[in-house]
């Protein structure tokens, strides 16, 4: 008997619902046993009849407190004791049992709950599995365009959150991530992607139950790239490692990788990458240059360079010590501090790179690589194939020709590396506190050394350029952009997403009436069109009289109001 009454007991303790019955219960057996004790006591007390009527209603109103309307007389001692028994049991139960148990069964029930369902039905949207940066940067993303948004979160206060931050951008669900109702609000099968940001074990246990039901694409990610073939084996169409990107793009502010990507599944990349060591066509790109000391360009002033007029090429943007440029001047200095962003047709960069910017003959440049986790690798993988060196430091050992093992917050363990004779050092360690003081270690140490650093957390990337890092990449902000990018093919293609919230895109013309670039600037105020690219034609720098024409590709550049203004009148 005892298991049993226990378990009844914890079953009371554990539901408000059964508390609230229970209390009411004996509220209502206490006004009932005063009923009978007054209806009976009465009349030997005070030698008056009392009807049962007139019992219930004097017990009533001496419980609650509300006043009598007709009280029957009394002059015994004990019958005035009695009422007064009565009065203080009913204060106790109304003024300390409600405030104690009722009161707060009833702020939860009226709590604001977050929605368990979207408001109508959608079709072609994107569904997002789980909240964190690197999902609110893919929200961000889709913002240039009209598509719609479902955020699934399962734990109800980070939902509640989340709806009132996304009140007008996205609809919020609170719902198990793995209960096919959630699956069903949110409406999966009709969904255009499935976006999924959570531990691998969990991921795969969502993509195993919707896979049948969904039409569209399903995104993963993951933290470890080792974990691709088994996501994709359990029905994911795009398996991203925000890492790996990462560590290629850090990579890529040392020195320019003359091999160029080799993945092609996600659009706009073969648009702001490059393979100089083959032909390449006349398309436009969109081209980071890191300055390597001792190229020809280096020392000189952007006037100087003349790029535009050799090469036909501009400098649409660049990285100066650590700082963004939107709009560079012509008497910015060139120099090891410099990454330079170049836009024109591919054949035009190639020619300048290789006689300006000095891709080739890397063998004297040497990289430090702080960190040999999924971020590491790559930029090691990746300074490799460019034809440069690299010395690693991590706590364990690995099988490379050049490892320090060790602390990389060790002044020693970096002057091991001989790091104040080397070029770059790339900090990728796991941890945002770790990569500041490495930073600042470095920095201090070798204080011409170009620092590219990699940020979990967007409060840690100030830090981090104060520490005096040229360059720091927020990796939850780069898998969102890759995301976007993805989802958004069909619509437009985001070919770069910019520090100070602008974005470059290229959009094809669907109208068939010819426009100017000086009327459509005018019916988009703020939008740079800086080129146009079509099967007859390649366009730098467009003049404003050039004319727009149907199934043309413009690349523009502009904040995100702009370009939704600017998509929709393509």
């Amino acid at each position: 008997m005892t298991p049993k009454r226990g378990h009844a007991w914890r079953a009371i303790r554990n539901s408000p619902g059964i508390q609230i019955s229970i209390y009411f219960l004996a509220f209502a057996l206490l006004i009932g046993l005063y009923t009978y004790i007054f209806h009976s006591f009465y009349p030997v007390l005070e030698d008056h009849t009392i009807s049962w009527s007139h019992a219930l209603l004097f017990v009533v109103e001496s419980m609650t407190t509300v006043g009598y309307t007709d009280i029957p007389p009394f002059v015994n001692d004990l019958t005035i004791l009695l009422a007064i028994q009565i009065m203080i049991s009913g204060v106790i139960m109304i003024f300390i049992v409600v405030p104690l148990l009722l009161a707060p069964f009833l702020t939860t029930m009226l709590a604001p709950t977050p929605p368990r369902a979207t408001p109508h039905v959608l079709s072609n949207h994107t569904v997002v599995f789980g909240y964190d940066e690197l999902t609110r940067s893919v929200i961000d993303s889709l913002t240039i365009s009209d598509h719609d948004i479902v955020i699934v979160e399962e734990d109800k206060a980070a939902a509640l959150e989340i709806a009132t931050l996304y009140r007008r951008r996205a609809y919020v669900i609170w719902g198990e991530y793995t209960d096919p109702g959630t699956w069903q609000a949110a409406h999966i099968a009709s969904a255009g992607f499935i976006v999924i940001s959570k531990e691998e074990r969990q991921t795969a246990n969502i993509i195993l139950g919707i896979r049948k039901m969904a039409m569209g694409k399903i995104i993963s990610v993951i933290d470890k790239i080792s974990f691709d073939r088994y996501l994709r084996y359990a029905g994911a169409d795009y398996v991203l490692s925000p890492k790996d990107s990462t560590g290629r793009i850090l990579a890529r502010h040392a020195v320019l990788n003359p091999a160029g990507d080799t993945v092609q599944e996600i659009p706009g990349l073969d648009r702001i990458t490059i393979n100089i060591n083959h032909t390449p066509d006349n398309g436009i790109r969109l081209i980071n240059i890191p300055v390597i000391a001792g190229c020809s360009a280096q020392g000189k002033n952007l006037r100087e360079l003349r790029l535009f007029e050799t090469y036909g090429i501009i400098v649409l943007f660049l990285w100066k010590e650590g700082t963004f440029v939107a709009e560079p001047g012509d008497d910015v200095i060139v120099d090891d501090t410099t990454s330079l962003f170049l836009f024109g047709r591919a054949e035009a960069i190639v020619q300048a790179i290789t006689t300006e910017f000095c891709a080739k003959g890397l063998k004297d440049t040497r990289a430090v690589i702080a960190g040999f986790g999924d971020v590491g690798k790559a930029a090691y993988q990746e300074l490799l194939q460019a034809g440069a060196t690299a010395t690693v430091i991590d706590s364990g050992p690995y099988d490379l020709q050049d490892q320090i093992v060790g602390n990389a917050e060790d002044e020693q363990v970096l002057k091991d590396t001989r790091i104040e004779s080397a070029q770059f050092c790339i900090v990728a360690l796991n941890n945002d506190d770790v990569n500041i003081f490495t930073t600042l270690m470095a920095r201090n140490i070798n204080p011409n050394i170009r620092i590219l650093a990699r940020a979990n957390e967007p409060a840690s990337v100030d830090k981090l350029y104060r520490a005096g890092a040229d360059y720091v990449a927020l990796l939850p902000m780069i898998g969102g952009q890759i995301i976007g990018r993805i989802i958004l093919a069909d619509t437009v293609t985001i070919l770069l997403d910019l520090p100070n919230g602008d974005i470059v895109v290229m959009k094809q013309v669907a109208r068939n009436d010819a426009m100017t670039i000086k009327w459509f600037i005018r019916k988009a105020p703020g939008i740079r069109i800086i080129g146009i690219e079509s099967v007859s034609r390649t366009i730098v720098a467009p003049l404003p009289e050039e004319v727009l024409q149907k199934d043309d590709s413009v690349i523009a550049v502009g904040n995100t109001e702009q370009l939704k203004r600017f998509i929709r009148l393509l």
